[in-house]
């Protein structure tokens, strides 16, 4: 698996604003060089046109090298033979030159360029607006601090997944084990709970560790489309991932579509029903969604016929997994389309089995159907699938440096 190696950074309006250099935030700017060059984060600087600062116009790249000494610089404007942003060929000679994969970089820009250079180049891309807001797209961060803050606590982890499943076409994947019971899970787990059912806690957190680890296990490459499944009430989408997985689809040129799965009648929660006595199983959700036949490519505008089938992949996206159901039951709608899903969730409940289910005979995925008797085909071993026993209390101690991250001696 890979983690953060290099940095490509932007000039207009990350290090310089409009050409002047204003000294409290390139002061900041200055410390995020000194933070990369603590953690061993190359950085290159990449610009298409030269540079120049003050009444004396003095070329940029000498100023910055006064600062931090010697760095890869590299300008079109210099060398016809770079290729320009937003070309995809421009990130690809910079990941050549450096000796990077594009799944161990991050691209840092503010303007409508940067974000199509990022785009092209299959980076993710952190849109700093300390100086200006000229883009939607990209992750956004105020300061460089935020951006040091997020690089510390997400893209330096050595362990990406703590749970996967591989059984043919059954691909699942989790950050960590949930249990609010279990010293060593509560910290993070009772604020994972606390985001997803209530939009509390720190939903910033979590939506950041899934996405840098899709990102940094290369999944991103593997998939089509983005979707999440929706909560025990009617209707669709997640409220607390929905922007993040919207933003992440974006970077990469992957569909997010927040109403995939429509939920046409409430289900019964899994709490309720222990307390209550009853016995739920994959019915409990099998019976309550189908999929959107005309759900939306954008805000405005939905996609004239179904956008799934043979050849497609969907990424879809729980926030807390425990028997499986709820994504086995939608894998078992999708792939009545013909394309395969991969499940990700961000933890999942210790000590409880996924149960997938057996084929089923040909069905409408876009209607409601009415299941019983259904065959479930394997139970997967919560223990025999963690792959990483290191995952969790990496993850409590990123969540507590999270909260409580500030500059060290940078």
């Amino acid at each position: 698996m890979s983690k953060i190696k290099g940095v490509i950074l932007s000039v207009e309006d990350i290090l310089v604003p409009n050409g002047k250099v204003d000294g409290k935030i390139f002061n900041e700017v200055d410390r995020l060089i000194k933070y990369f060059r603590s953690k061993n984060i190359e950085f290159v600087v990449f610009t298409n046109r030269a540079w120049t600062i003050g009444q004396d116009r003095i070329p940029l790249e000498n100023r910055l090298r006064e600062h931090w000494g010697d760095f890869t610089y590299l300008c079109r404007a210099k060398d016809r033979t770079i290729p320009g942003k937003p070309q995809r060929e421009a990130t690809n000679y910079v990941l050549n030159l450096m000796g990077w994969k594009s799944t161990e970089t991050l691209y840092i820009g503010a303007s409508e360029n940067d974000m199509q250079t990022a785009v092209n180049g299959s980076l993710l891309f952190l849109r700093a607006t300390w100086w200006a807001h000229k883009t939607n797209y990209g992750f956004e961060f105020s300061t460089p601090k935020d951006i040091a803050r997020f690089i510390d606590t997400f893209c330096l982890r050595e362990h990406l997944w703590c749970h996967e499943i591989h059984d043919n076409d059954f691909n699942f994947y989790a950050l960590a084990p949930f249990s609010t019971m279990k010293e060593e899970y509560t910290l993070y787990s009772a604020d994972a709970r606390a985001a997803a059912k209530h939009g509390l806690g720190h939903p910033d957190f979590w939506t950041g560790a899934l996405i840098s680890s899709l990102y940094f296990s290369g999944i991103h490459e593997q998939i089509n489309y983005v979707s999440v499944y929706p909560g025990h009430k009617a209707g669709f989408g997640n409220n607390v991932m929905d922007n993040a997985i919207s933003l992440f689809g974006k970077c990469f040129r992957k569909n997010y579509i927040p109403d995939l799965i429509i939920r046409h009648t409430q289900s019964l929660k899994s709490q309720v029903a222990r307390n209550s006595g009853v016995t739920i199983d994959h019915c409990n959700q099998l019976n309550t969604i189908y999929l959107n036949p005309a759900p939306h490519r954008t805000p405005l505008v939905q996609y004239k016929k179904p956008p799934l089938g043979r050849g497609k992949t969907v990424l879809l996206i729980d926030d807390i997994t425990t028997k499986g159901y709820s994504l086995e039951s939608a894998r078992a709608y999708i792939e009545q389309t013909g394309a395969k899903v991969i499940m990700v969730s961000w933890l999942k409940t210790i000590n409880t089995d996924i149960v997938t289910l057996a084929p089923f005979r040909k069905f409408n995925p876009y209607v409601p159907n009415k299941f019983q008797n259904i065959v479930t085909a394997r139970v997967h071993s919560y223990n025999k699938n963690i792959v990483d026993n290191l995952a969790p209390a990496e993850l409590s101690k990123i969540f507590k440096s999270y909260k409580e991250w500030e500059w060290g001696e940078y």
